[in-house]
């Protein structure tokens, strides 16, 4: 008797294992494996050099860098950029709240209390949001926008400039424009009104 009683034993604790072997499967394939979607690596501190020709022409730095898994950056701090001519002058300055690097368009979005400066034309840009693109070299907004010149001061909702700010399109723009001179040639005298 004693040996069916151990072959009962036996029987019972091989049935028990493969029961709690079988659920503790159960429990594995009902689990749903969560896919980490935050940021692959963060940096604090950061400051990139832009360079053309062995020349620096941009200067970009930020308090914190998050760089995600489709390889866009996140700058949840304050951004800085800072523009220089060919002889290493700096001439414009951009400064956002954040900012964002779409790796895939190869643009840069500055958001919050956006200011862009150009020393050399003493002109400024005010608006909430900016996109910058370093391939074309523009900068570009679909939101309202200040626009203050020593002789103007230029409102409107869209723009698009070069990133010097140098030459910039408006629309939708009012205020006070500054017209230097006009011709007084005899062509361009001529009244259109009266026919």
């Amino acid at each position: 008797m004693p040996f069916i009683i151990k072959k009962y034993v036996v029987f019972l604790l091989s049935a028990s294992f493969s029961y709690l072997l079988f659920s503790c499967e159960e429990k594995k394939k009902n689990e749903v494996v969560q896919k980490y979607n935050g940021p692959q690596m963060t940096m604090d501190n950061l400051s990139v050099m832009f360079s053309d020709s062995g020349k620096t022409t941009v200067k970009f730095t930020t308090a914190r860098q998050m760089k995600l898994q489709n390889e866009d950056d996140i700058y949840p701090k304050a951004v800085y950029v800072t523009f220089f001519d060919k002889y290493g002058v700096e001439y414009s300055s951009l400064r956002g709240d954040s900012g964002r690097y779409f790796k895939t368009e190869g643009l840069y979005k500055v958001m919050g209390n956006v200011f862009f400066f150009n020393r050399l034309q003493q002109q400024s840009l005010a608006t909430d949001l900016l996109y910058w693109s370093p391939v074309k070299k523009r900068i570009y907004t679909d939101l309202k926008f200040i626009i203050k010149t020593p002789k103007e001061e230029l409102r409107g909702v869209g723009m698009e400039a070069d990133q010097d700010f140098t030459h910039y399109t408006m629309r939708r723009a009012k205020g006070t424009f500054d017209v230097d001179s006009l011709s007084s040639s005899a062509e361009s005298a001529v009244d259109t009104t009266s026919n």
